[in-house]
């Protein structure tokens, strides 16, 4: 007990680092859009914004595009936009998850691991996790379609050399994987709580 007690405490610190950074992150994005908003708002040069609107990061490939075929900077600013309300969202559910987790290690820190707060908490964790994904999910592709028809990159790779280009939009399920694991943690963590009460009641 004394070992899941230290670790326990040890899991928790970190978690309670990566809480604080998330409400960073989460200002950072919300300054950001307030940004944006106040350029189209009063109307403000994008170069007062930002700047790299005529670079486009593929992986590990970087393309710089001529002014005349640059993109509309407004358009960019958008895409910017988009990007960030999902982003925000996905803070906003992984704060959630932290604070789940904090709340299924606290028990553990007090030596209880069979609490009642740990089943319902996991029980939240899986619901979040699938949330979660599909925000995660969401932004990848609408980043990348946003990145497609804004740079019209089908336009700008085409030649001679290349005669046909397709692009793929994936979804990654695995995190309805995870979110079953934390179910059936849930469901396990569940009967302890009721071999522990019978044993509680028995003694």
């Amino acid at each position: 007990m004394t070992k899941l007690n230290s670790t326990a405490k040890k899991i928790d610190t970190f978690f309670k680092i990566f809480h604080t950074l998330l409400n960073i992150a989460g200002i950072a994005l919300l300054v950001g859009l307030a940004i944006i908003g106040a350029a189209f708002l009063f109307d403000l040069d994008p170069a007062m914004v930002g700047h790299g609107y005529n670079t486009v990061d593929i992986g590990f490939l970087e393309l710089q595009i001529a002014d005349t075929y640059a993109p509309d900077p407004h358009h960019v600013l958008k895409v910017m936009a988009v990007q960030s309300v999902l982003a925000l969202v996905v803070c906003f559910f992984a704060r959630l998850c932290v604070t789940c987790i904090r709340q299924i290690l606290q028990p553990m820190t007090e030596n209880a691991p069979f609490s009642s707060t740990v089943s319902t908490n996991l029980k939240k964790l899986a619901k979040y996790s699938v949330i979660l994904g599909i925000a995660v999910n969401a932004i990848q592709i609408v980043s990348h379609v946003m990145l497609v028809l804004g740079y019209d990159l089908h336009l700008l790779l085409l030649s001679e050399k290349i005669t046909h280009l397709e692009f793929f939009f994936t979804f990654d399920p695995t995190f309805l994987v995870v979110a079953a694991v934390f179910l059936l943690l849930s469901y396990i963590f569940r009967y302890g709580e009721e071999l522990q009460q019978l044993s509680d009641e028995t003694l």
